[in-house]
């Protein structure tokens, strides 16, 4: 499984992050872009997968680039990287279908909790 992450940051900011997740989720190539434009392409030929996007892209913030998304590859599943509180991440992410909210510095902590509830979902499409 993929799971592309669209950041402007240095890979080396989720570094710890990504650890956590490479061991905590079977068979999972992390893929990294900086450019919207990589990502769009990469996701239209992406099979059920998932997507980390950071704000703060040059190309606009993460509930505009979901809405471009939804019209190129809805099974996609999209994670943002968001300083936004929970009520105001509800509110401007509503309707979109988001996994989940990663905060702006995302630990190892927070990517063993991905990790485990990717595991958990992926179970559920297996069956």
């Amino acid at each position: 499984m993929q799971i592309l992450i669209a950041t402007n940051r240095s890979e080396k900011k989720f570094a710890s992050f990504c650890d956590a997740l490479q061991n905590g989720v079977e068979n999972v190539e992390l893929l990294f872009t900086n450019n919207w434009s990589n990502g769009l392409a990469a996701v239209k030929a992406m099979p059920t997968g998932f997507l980390i996007l950071d704000q703060g892209l040059p190309e606009g913030e993460p509930f505009e680039l979901i809405r471009q998304l939804l019209s190129v590859n809805p099974a996609v599943n999209c994670i943002v990287v968001t300083d936004l509180d929970k009520e105001s991440f509800h509110e401007a992410g509503e309707g979109l279908g988001i996994f989940a909210q990663l905060p702006v510095e995302p630990s190892f902590a927070d990517g063993e909790d991905l990790a485990r509830r990717i595991q958990w979902f992926m179970e559920g499409y297996r069956a």
